[in-house]
């Protein structure tokens, strides 16, 4: 049977864009190697509040909300942030994905389980998919346009001339019964996550998501993690249910060809501060459907006309990823000693005020330039990073 639309990978922006193309009448088809949608997710499952209200979303999956954060330097200094309402949730990933898949509008749009794309063949008028079911059926499917939202599985992608990601972090999380936890907690060291930051995110009760994110061996930070804040519990810690993943960061090109377009992760639509690639990748998943409607309109899927979708989320995206990517990239040069003396310099110097001012959860460019030019340290890093760049240049 041909389709109209496949997709590939059955996350939140592929779901999504599945669900506006079906919603216009289009025949769409989701590919999804799980068993079941939204299983095995390595993610912290924080959505900001205004994903919830731009992308329409259904609530259902809400766990708690986070209104205060506790930010845990080196040494065990803190500060406390409390926003005047909450500006994010905690989400059950599975749920949250599976309602996605629920506006799914006519009846011969669905979802594969259990589908693997081994390959994929350009023709002159199609696409075609060359899938593996149920671990061993081999089947054919036929569309006139075909979108990868395969997350950070990127073996399409030199078949179909796409582009990589620019660099990586690597994430590594485990579900962990803590007892009684009062809000999310942040991180941050050399030691535990170098480049980055670790996370406790409270889910119930008396469970937590704890993870962190880093450049290198995330195996021994988490370990580190432990010993520094958890030494009672790394003794009972089950090491089969830590979870790791590569994170795609920095602006990625070629995110389309002709009757092809990627999204959300696999296109690199992630914050480069944080790794978190849900609302980036609903946005895009947003303008990918908008772009291949239009060609269906015209009938024309060329590469030349597919390549106003990459214009367009790099136009929404561009600035977001950069200065992310770099701000990072300086706060991976701090040492411990430069993260304590910017602790003090934040708890007296009216900082706070100014996150809770120009703070968004999803939208991070803005307060980073206005934190740069007011932290005399962050000068002198991104003079000593522009030198760097320099030398590595000639």
């Amino acid at each position: 049977m041909k389709h109209d639309v496949l997709v590939v990978g059955a996350g939140p922006s592929g779901l999504n864009a599945a669900r506006i193309l079906a919603a216009k009448g289009l025949d769409v088809l989701v590919l999804e190697k799980k068993e079941e949608v939204g299983k095995h997710i390595i993610c912290a499952g924080i959505v900001g509040e205004e994903a919830f209200r731009k992308f329409a979303l259904s609530r259902d999956s809400i766990l708690r909300n986070i209104q205060e954060i506790k930010i845990i330097s080196p040494s065990s200094n803190m500060i406390s942030y409390q926003h005047p309402r909450p500006f994010a949730y905690v989400v059950d990933r599975e749920l949250f994905d599976k309602h996605i898949s629920l506006g799914f509008a006519n009846e011969v749009t669905r979802i594969e389980t259990d589908s693997r794309v081994e390959d994929i063949v350009l023709n002159e008028n199609s696409v075609e998919a060359l899938v593996t079911q149920n671990g061993n059926t081999q089947k054919k499917y036929t569309a006139r346009v075909i979108l990868i939202s395969t997350g950070v599985n990127y073996n399409l992608h030199k078949k179909l001339g796409l582009g990589y990601p620019r660099d990586f972090l690597y994430g590594v999380q485990a579900e962990l019964d803590l007892g009684p936890v009062d809000c999310t907690h942040v991180y941050l060291g050399r030691d535990i996550a170098a480049g980055a930051f670790a996370w406790l995110v409270p889910i119930s009760p008396d469970t937590v998501r704890l993870g962190l994110i880093t450049e290198k061996n995330p195996e021994a930070s988490f370990r580190r993690l432990m010993e520094m804040h958890f030494p009672v519990r790394l003794q009972k810690l089950d090491k089969t249910k830590i979870q790791y993943k590569p994170i795609a960061q920095g602006l990625m090109s070629k995110t389309y060809g002709e009757r092809v377009l990627a999204i959300g992760e696999a296109a690199g639509q992630v914050k480069t501060t944080t790794g978190g690639g849900i609302y980036f990748g609903l946005l895009c998943s947003e303008i990918a459907a908008r772009v291949i409607l239009k060609r269906f309109q015209e009938g024309i899927f060329s590469e030349s006309r597919m390549a106003e979708y990459e214009k367009s989320w790099k136009k929404a995206l561009q600035k977001e990823i950069r200065i992310g990517y770099y701000a990072r990239k300086l706060c991976a040069k701090l040492t411990d000693s430069q993260i304590e003396s910017l602790f003090r310099v934040i708890q007296t110097d009216g900082f706070l005020p100014l996150v809770r001012e120009r703070g968004n959860f999803d939208w991070h460019s803005d307060l980073l330039v206005q934190l740069m030019k007011r932290l005399p340290l962050w000068q002198l890093l991104i003079s000593r990073f522009k030198k760097e760049k320099h030398e590595v240049s000639i």
